[in-house]
């Protein structure tokens, strides 16, 4: 008589959140990609898939596609008793099946942990890319520009022109969706509008931690952008942030957004010499 099959591929739900997240906090092997979200936020979408071995819980993959079809690789994760490689090549296969079904045109991966970046590699991913950090140390704050119309709170009536905002701003594997961005300002501590004849222009989303305060999301209307706006937005968080007695705030951004780089440098961010190479396949 055969015994059973000790290993079982399957989808997660709303049942694992303590399996996998026991799997997250113990694992030798652990990617979660860099924003606000965390396991919970994909229990109910697809791809999440976990390995079962002898009713242990050993390895999961989390990259459901998002906007634009646009599947980031948010979590993979395989615990110290197991080969990570192993179970790459017994998980992507599958996920990367589900993506191609659902129409998922790209995959990406921003690679935190350097055993990650081979099993993408192998796997047809290239490097487009990289994530770059910067941090100001809270010393003295730069004085505020003028300011080209209204600083003030974000609030929740303003959250629908915020996601018209964002979406506009940023493309491609950039975007959120509106469920990602209401997470986004439910976890911030500081968040900010700047307000031109009641037309929301830009704002900014913040998040505080012991280790200070992290600039998470920053986006100013196309229309506006090269008007001042990102740096009375910026400024005005710098001033925040020391006001709070917080003496560090970071932000990250893309290697190749000149604009970006050139607005935090010019405030006296420098950067920290972490850089995330940004991997991409087509599906």
């Amino acid at each position: 008589m055969h015994s059973e099959n000790p290993w079982i591929i399957r989808s997660a739900n709303k049942d694992d959140t303590h399996k996998i997240t026991q799997l997250l906090e113990n694992a030798h092997w652990v990617h979660q990609h860099l924003d606000w979200l965390d396991a919970g936020s994909f229990l109910d979408k697809n791809p999440f898939l976990l390995t079962i071995y002898q009713n242990e819980l050993i390895a999961c993959i989390a990259c459901p596609s998002s906007l634009h079809n646009v599947a980031w690789i948010r979590i993979f994760a395989v615990n110290s008793m197991h080969d990570p490689r192993q179970q790459w090549e017994q998980l992507w296969p599958l996920a990367f099946k589900a993506l191609q079904s659902e129409g998922c045109k790209t995959a990406a991966a921003l690679v935190i942990s350097p055993w990650f970046e081979p099993l993408l590699l192998q796997s047809g991913f290239n490097e487009t890319n990289a994530v770059i950090f910067l941090e100001w140390l809270t010393t003295f704050p730069p004085a505020m520009s003028p300011i080209p119309g209204e600083l003030r709170g974000l609030r929740q009536s303003d959250f629908e022109p915020l996601i018209e905002l964002d979406q506009k701003a940023f493309q491609g594997i950039w975007s959120n969706t509106r469920d990602e961005l209401l997470e986004a300002y439910e976890t911030a501590t500081i968040s900010t509008v700047l307000e031109h004849d009641n037309e929301l222009v830009g704002y900014q989303i913040s998040t505080t931690s012991a280790w200070g305060a992290h600039l998470a999301r920053l986006a100013v209307h196309p229309s506006w952008q090269g008007k001042g706006i990102g740096n009375a937005i910026v400024t005005d968080l710098m001033q925040q942030v020391r006001k709070r007695g917080y003496h560090r705030l970071t932000v990250n951004t893309q290697e190749d957004n000149l604009r970006s780089l050139s607005l935090y440098q010019r405030l006296g961010f420098l950067a920290t010499g972490d850089r995330y190479p940004v991997l991409e396949m087509r599906i």
